[in-house]
């Protein structure tokens, strides 16, 4: 009688359905002689006569082309007894049978055992070479290196091998079940020890130390490396590269047990959040698991609880802007539109904005995808694109909620344009954003949307354009040499202006880590839509167009706040060239 786990009885059974080798019809009587005998339903396969262990070689030769060897003629070793836990070559029905070198000789019965390769070859720390076997002698083999080795626990094999055990702990989800414990309490025990978890715990809470925005844990052929996003710009951390690339598997299933996602999942995306506690702080991270050709890559968004406190003044607005756009936001009805390319700081200003406004007396309600922060009075709705729930069904529904102001997260399409203008001039106050380079474009994108002219005209109330543009370290600040007032002149300064101004720059010091710049700051252009735009809107303005009519009305660009910030030496010549050339 063969001793074969459930799981991989199961992936045996998938494997001959899917060679037709047996059909779905015969799964009723492998089930009833499987029962009375109290055997294996693949000892039932064999005793119906339905197939043969021949057969099942052949399936796996054919498939893989893989050797077939003959166990009966094996000798263990006790290098063999030691070179896999027990407990996980039991569950995943596999027999190791050689060590030639770095590599690991191991027998197969099916192809569903291929996707173990990457798994095994983290527990061995081995090149894995796979070979044919016929499923009784695997069976038979297993018994014997059992039986010679011992029964060997998870608690005895960490106290003998701690290093592999770790790796193997990590590793359960591709185990299926463990023989000891039930997975969750395992897991639970392993936490205290794994060097998995401890290197999983370090790369987050290092990033949250350092304020950084996301983190990138990436596989390549021949290395992996940890990167952060600091800044806007990503850097990477060479401490992290050893570990990871020879943990790479293991640290992929700890993210994937930390955001409840499917661990035995490797082919498809998954999304999925953690709660990360730290100094008695709970932090958010959105994670993203992308499978990749060589491993799945992990990218973490870190959600600041802090974005929702910001207050307006403290967002780096001009004096005047500032008075506008709280004239904007405060007004009964209209629509507010925040601009600018993903990563821009568009969704701080939404929040900041929301937290002015909101009072006891208004109904505030937003469509988000994802929530990033919690608002205390603000009803929060995450869309479910899968279910239907896009931006344009979440807003048909919140005009039958009875709001006064409502935010959707983006306008992606005409539905979503339309509904939210009429909103805007029915009485509701409407917050969106778009992905365009400046405020008079955000006009023309709308018209090319196919928005009727009079329906921007009567709706829009504001416009804001922004970027973030990476400050110029306080500690390390030197006149820049080589940005001359002809430089400057070309960069749109008046010649009086560029003969005063002098550029400033970081050289780097060890409170920048050596970049010249810590921090960032805002830089924006506040387009208000004042009668003669409205006009100019009705007659299909082009942008240019657009542009000189609200430069009459008061209108300062991103370039002029630019300039202004060259000017104070808040704003390096290189940085005000990467985030406002175009």
């Amino acid at each position: 009688m063969l001793k074969i786990s459930r799981e991989s009885e199961i992936n045996l059974i998938n494997v001959l359905i899917d060679h037709d080798i047996i059909s779905g019809k015969d799964l009723v009587k492998i089930k009833k002689v499987s029962t009375e005998g109290n055997k294996s339903q693949i000892d039932a396969v064999f005793e119906l006569k339905l197939t043969d262990e021949e057969k099942i070689v052949d399936v796996l030769v054919k498939e893989q082309s893989l050797e077939v060897i003959d166990l009966s003629k094996c000798q263990i070793t006790d290098e063999i007894k030691t070179v896999l836990p027990s407990n996980y070559i039991n569950m995943n029905f596999v027999a190791p049978f050689k060590v030639d070198g770095n590599t690991l000789h191991i027998a197969i019965s099916d192809s569903s055992k291929l996707g173990l390769m990457r798994n095994l070859k983290a527990i061995t720390k081995k090149n894995i070479e796979l070979h044919a076997a016929k499923v009784s002698q695997i069976s038979g083999f297993i018994e014997k290196l059992l039986s010679e080795s011992g029964d060997v626990t998870t608690a005895t094999i960490r106290k003998e091998n701690k290093e592999k055990t770790k790796t193997f702990d990590s590793d359960l989800g591709d185990a299926g079940e463990v023989l000891d414990k039930k997975p969750e309490e395992d897991i639970e025990a392993i936490e205290n020890e794994s060097e998995v978890i401890k290197f999983s715990t370090a790369v987050v809470a290092e990033a949250i130390k350092l304020g950084v925005s996301d983190i990138h844990i990436e596989p390549y052929r021949f290395g992996s490396r940890v990167r952060y996003r600091l800044d806007g710009m990503l850097q990477e951390q060479n401490q992290y590269q050893k570990f990871l690339h020879d943990n790479y598997g293991a640290v992929v299933t700890r993210f994937k047990i930390m955001g409840k996602l499917d661990i035995a999942e490797r082919r498809l995306p998954q999304d999925g959040a953690i709660n990360f506690k730290i100094e008695n702080k709970v932090v958010d991270l959105r994670l993203s698991i992308l499978p990749t050709a060589n491993n799945e890559r992990i990218v973490m968004r870190i959600l600041n609880k802090d974005a929702g406190d910001i207050t307006l003044e403290q967002l780096n607005f001009d004096e005047t802007d500032l008075k506008n756009l709280r004239k904007a936001i405060h007004s009964t009805q209209g629509l507010v539109l925040v601009t600018g390319p993903t990563g821009s700081g568009k969704t701080t200003t939404l929040y900041s904005i929301l937290k002015e406004v909101s009072k006891p007396h208004l109904n505030i309600l937003t469509a988000e995808d994802p929530v990033e922060y919690e608002l205390d009075g603000v009803g929060q709705v995450q869309i479910k694109d899968d279910i239907g729930l896009n931006f344009a069904a979440a807003l048909r529904s919140f005009l039958r909620q009875d709001p006064e102001i409502i935010l959707v997260g983006e306008m992606r399409d005409k539905e979503t344009v339309d509904i939210g203008l009429k909103a805007a001039l029915t009485g509701h106050l409407v917050f969106s954003t778009l992905h365009t380079n400046d405020a008079p474009s955000t006009i023309t994108r709308l018209q090319n949307m196919g928005t009727p002219d009079y329906l921007i005209s009567a709706a829009c109330s504001l416009v804001l354009a922004q970027r973030l543009a990476r400050k110029t370290c306080k500690d390390c600040r030197v006149p820049d040499e080589d940005v001359t007032p002809k430089v400057l002149t070309d960069l749109g300064f008046t010649p009086e202006l560029a003969s005063r101004v002098k550029a400033i720059k970081g050289k780097g010091c060890p409170k920048c880590k050596d970049s010249g710049y810590k921090g960032r700051m805002g830089i924006y252009e506040l387009m208000r839509v004042t009668k003669p735009i409205k006009e100019a809107i009705l007659k299909q303005a082009t942008t240019p167009e657009l542009k000189a009519i609200a430069i009459k009305e008061g209108f300062q660009t991103m370039q002029d706040m630019g300039r202004k910030m060259i000017a104070s030496g808040d704003l390096s010549f290189r940085e005000f060239e990467r985030v406002l050339s175009s």
